[in-house]
């Protein structure tokens, strides 16, 4: 990644101030009890289910969630894949020989947007590829008539760099992208991950919902509050200003013409591909709440599900740790 993208080095490593935190912290337990009951197999609805406590004392929560500050980032080449029209595609990517995990990023990002989890997944042995959608950070847009689609762009991607087959994660937006490849070419992937995201089909009974949960005014506000959950706001304004940074800079410099999807997608084409599939939600996600998100999933079978207590839409930015942890875990669950 080049330095832009990545921030001062640390003295401590993600995983190991974690662990000290885990030891030291009843915050941490109580939350990583949280994580172990919420990551269950999900059949008809979510099997999602908090934790469940003998009193109501064990509730008790007075320490603040552990924030940390961009870590160190791995070793990675870039480049820009030409595409038709004078489009390109700019990515990263750590190399390696282990299982390939491409990153798919949210509206308000770019291959910009993974920071926290570059040398977290790097260092657990997977070979790290993220890029950047026509007109964002790093990639020409190329001509209005000629906007390419989602899966074919990840597949000239893959191709590229010699890829057969690889887990993906999709954010947001990235979800769209991911959705549009499972159904496209779904026997190159391993597994996917689905973060804040609805797939990009359009669902009548979940879809009316969510416009009536949001108002019209909510798209004119800041980036950062609709984005961020307001507990990350309060507690770290130096990991809001950074993702503020990253947002600003993920936008281009030149035109964007958006794109659509290769196929068609439904449940039905989503369910055929029989990919391993893990939703990930945050509990303060105002675009996406917990609840649509088990919705989602409960469309899957056997699909697994997590909320992530506390964080917004950003939940790859707000509490990375956790999220490292459950996706590392899962990608290495499927990559056999």
């Amino acid at each position: 990644m080049s330095k832009d993208g990545a921030q001062a080095l640390i003295k401590e490593s993600p995983m190991k101030i974690s662990q000290e935190n885990i030891n030291t912290s009843r915050r941490h337990m109580l939350k990583k009890a949280t994580v172990m009951a919420t990551l269950a197999v999900t059949s008809g609805i979510s099997g999602n289910v908090l934790a469940k406590t003998a009193n109501v004392s064990d509730l008790s929560d007075t320490k603040e969630w552990c924030y940390l500050p961009i870590p160190k980032q791995a070793q990675a080449s870039e480049g820009v894949l030409p595409l038709s029209g004078g489009a390109g595609l700019y990515y990263w990517d750590t190399g390696g020989d282990g299982p390939a995990v491409v990153l798919s990023h949210p509206g308000r990002g770019s291959a910009l947007t993974w920071p926290y989890q570059q040398p977290v997944l790097s260092a657990a042995g997977f070979r790290v590829i993220a890029y950047s959608r026509r007109g964002y950070y790093g990639s020409p847009a190329g001509s209005a008539d000629d906007t390419g689609n989602y899966a074919d762009d990840i597949n000239a991607l893959v191709n590229h760099l010699d890829i057969k087959k690889f887990h993906i994660l999709g954010l947001a937006a990235g979800g769209f992208a991911v959705s549009d490849y499972a159904v496209s070419y779904p026997n190159r992937l391993l597994s996917m991950v689905i973060a804040c995201s609805l797939f990009g089909l359009w669902d009548k009974n979940i879809d009316e919902r969510l416009d009536a949960i949001l108002p019209k005014s909510f798209h004119n506000l800041p980036p950062e509050f609709k984005e961020l959950g307001p507990s990350y706001r309060w507690a770290h304004p130096e990991g809001v200003r950074e993702w503020i940074k990253m947002e600003e800079k993920s936008r281009g410099d030149g035109p964007r013409h958006g794109q659509k999807a290769k196929s068609n997608i439904s449940w039905d084409k989503i369910r055929a591909g029989n990919i391993p599939t893990f939703f990930i939600a945050g509990g303060a996600d105002l675009y996406q709440p917990p609840s649509m998100m088990r919705a989602a999933a409960g469309e899957i079978p056997r699909s697994q599900t997590l909320v992530v207590s506390e964080a917004g839409h950003a939940v790859q930015w707000e509490q990375s740790e956790l999220f490292n942890r459950a996706v590392i875990e899962f990608f290495k669950k499927h990559s056999s």
